[in-house]
């Protein structure tokens, strides 16, 4: 064998190891994505578990009451627009929730609401769940305080993460809008949806190869794209409607979900969230037990 078949063996042998490692990696890559998908199914059937036990202790006698709105959880700041996240508040039945009443006597008052992980920093919200027994010194039914309260000592953590969450009900329009059922018959059902990020794809997200403008169409990014590139995804503060094939995207649409169209700068941290949602049965289809 010459020298220059041995260089060519040698040549080959490389690009066939190359070619084997970027198999490999990508092999390994799809995998680790997919295992992180099932972990995130299995946190989000456990949120869905413990709403619709809830919900199946709505109090559905005369006094029964729910509201559905959302609250201003950070004010608009320059270039930024306000930050807005839901809650749903109900009364539920104590004797269907015996471990907020082990008497099973009283009512309990129910809140499931969004607040902000941290005061600063990036938009991400957790998943909280408030349980008081009626007739504490504030009531859940007064809007003030939301924070102090969903932070308090009746507070469970239900799941972080949270990029978007929503109430919807009877297939209504996802825009927030202040419902309050007292007096009336409730839902029949309700549609939970979340959109959240976890694991590498928060904490090492991709990044924007170059800076873009507010009429930017389309862009680089640099880093580990999803697995399936989802319809939305949040630059920066700004919450835009993407397409394409990693790592380069298109923008469809700028300045969704009532944020403001901004300038982003290169290395602007990019979230590509996963989306779960969930249907809700209530009792009686809803409707009242006259007592």
């Amino acid at each position: 064998m010459t020298l220059l078949e041995i260089m060519i063996a040698l040549l080959l042998l490389g690009i066939l190891s190359t070619f084997v490692i970027n198999v490999v990696d990508s092999v390994v890559g799809l995998w680790q994505q997919g295992e992180r998908r099932g972990r995130g199914d299995l946190i989000y059937a456990s949120v869905a578990e413990r709403l619709q036990s809830d919900l199946r202790a709505v109090h559905l006698g005369s006094r029964g009451w729910m509201i559905v709105d959302d609250y201003i959880a950070r004010p608009a700041a320059e270039g930024v627009a306000e930050w807005r996240l839901p809650r749903m508040r109900f009364l539920a039945s104590g004797s269907s929730l015996a471990a907020g009443d082990s008497s099973g006597n009283q009512a309990i008052e129910i809140m499931w609401i969004a607040i902000p992980e941290r005061a600063l920093g990036p938009r991400f919200a957790k998943l909280v769940r408030v349980a008081q027994i009626e007739g504490a010194a504030v009531s859940l039914t007064e809007g003030g305080s939301v924070l102090a309260t969903a932070r308090g000592e009746n507070a469970t953590t239900i799941v972080d993460g949270v990029l978007d969450l929503r109430f919807v009900f009877d297939g209504s329009s996802t825009s927030f809008a202040a419902d309050a059922y007292s007096g009336i018959n409730f839902p029949s059902s309700l549609e939970l949806q979340i959109e959240r990020i976890s694991g590498n794809a928060r904490k090492q997200p991709p990044r924007l190869d170059e800076a873009i403008g507010v009429e930017t169409a389309t862009t680089v990014l640099r880093g580990t794209g999803p697995l399936k590139m989802p319809g939305m995804a949040l630059v920066g503060n700004e919450w835009v409607g993407v397409s394409g094939i990693f790592p380069r995207i298109k923008f469809r649409s700028r300045a969704e979900r009532s944020t403001i169209a901004s300038s982003h700068d290169q290395r602007t941290m990019v979230y590509f969230p996963t989306a779960y949602a969930s249907q809700h049965i209530f009792l009686n289809q809803g409707r009242r037990v006259v007592q």
